[in-house]
């Protein structure tokens, strides 16, 4: 009885590398979107994050995620978000983004547009 154990054993961990392999912090952010990484970030930061973030009107949702320290911001319908309004946000809200992905190329300092 105790032999199926030891041979479950490799695969539970195979199955664990890919469920974290194919978690959501992991996934392609959803197309047209940006994803920012912030130096540090805490669940206070995420708020303050989100309530700045939520100030620009073509902004469609946004997601925190602590751990990786990024925020994937998702513009509503068609929209194009500015990579600049982006970064200032983020400094608006006390987080100087290190690195900023958008559809528009990616920007590690202040966009000039």
């Amino acid at each position: 009885m105790s032999t199926w154990i030891f041979r479950s054993v490799p695969i539970c961990a195979v199955m664990i590398v890919i469920a974290a392999a194919l978690s959501p912090a992991m996934a392609a952010p959803p197309a047209g979107s940006t994803r920012a990484v912030v130096t540090e970030m805490c669940g206070g930061c995420v708020k303050g994050i989100t309530a700045k973030l939520r100030e620009i009107p073509e902004v469609d949702s946004i997601q925190c995620d602590v751990k990786t320290k990024t925020v994937t911001i998702v513009p509503k319908g068609k929209a194009t978000l500015s990579p600049k309004l982006l970064w200032e946000t983020l400094e608006a809200a006390g987080k100087t983004p290190v690195k900023l992905v958008t559809p528009q190329g990616t920007f590690t300092s202040k966009p000039k547009a």
